[in-house]
């Protein structure tokens, strides 16, 4: 049994550049605070919870209450709501997901830093049911490779305390592949807009988007199996 988990923004959806403004967009209007220069790849911890927090730290100079959140994700939300058509599929992403939902030994999950809430909202809008999946986001934690974690010990238990034959996760942020590294599991990039960090980066196997299927799937097959450290963990 494989397990492939999927990141969503820039990875199966062409939104990033839309969810990075209205991010942006939300902690101006909320809070008059100006991420317009703002480098990601400087925070600690890449997610929309963990951004928040580190936000909050330096300009606020306290920590979000229950009561910010709500009120961001509320913002951010209708913001991304007028824009819905903006998103759309990475070129074939649909149509890979359903032929690994048609295998009987691949089991498929959902890992994103973004609010549960936005993800299904970008979702729907291309015709991706998430509660179809197994599925976790920054509700679930502030950091990435948690977050990835979650999606692991669900899909274990799913099947009994199985262990994976190999685990694959695809994303398109630095911040992917070393949550990827940390947790010692197979990584293949997306580079849809072609910025070339991935490879620049050294990773080998990135694809700009799911139309070379039989490629893909070669590439998941000759997947190492993967360190069973993190299965084990989930168990105890």
């Amino acid at each position: 049994m494989k397990l492939i988990i999927f990141d969503i923004d820039g990875t199966i959806i062409n939104s990033v550049k839309t969810d990075d403004e209205c991010f942006i967009q939300t902690f101006a209007a909320l809070y008059q605070i100006d991420l317009a220069k703002a480098n990601w790849n400087e925070f600690t911890h890449v997610t929309d919870w963990g951004l928040t927090q580190e936000i909050f730290e330096k300009w606020q100079g306290r920590m979000p209450t229950k009561e910010d959140i709500i009120t961001i994700k509320n913002h951010f939300y209708g913001l991304l709501l007028q824009r819905a058509n903006e998103f759309t599929e990475v070129k074939n992403a649909l149509i890979f997901i359903q032929q690994l939902s048609s295998m009987p030994d691949v089991e498929i999950g959902f890992a994103t830093g973004g609010w549960k809430e936005t993800a299904e909202l970008k979702c729907n809008t291309i015709g991706l049911d998430l509660n179809n999946f197994i599925f976790k986001s920054s509700n679930d934690h502030f950091q990435r490779d948690k977050i990835m974690e979650l999606v692991i010990e669900e899909a274990v238990n799913k099947h009994h305390n199985a262990e994976f034959e190999s685990i694959t996760y695809f994303g398109d942020g630095l911040w992917d592949l070393k949550a990827t590294q940390a947790l010692g599991i197979n990584f293949i990039g997306v580079d849809n807009t072609q910025n070339h960090k991935l490879r620049k980066a050294g990773v080998e196997k990135v694809i700009s988007d799911y139309e070379d299927l039989d490629r893909i799937l070669g590439w998941i097959n000759e997947s190492k199996r993967t360190n069973g450290r993190h299965q084990k963990t989930t168990n105890q």
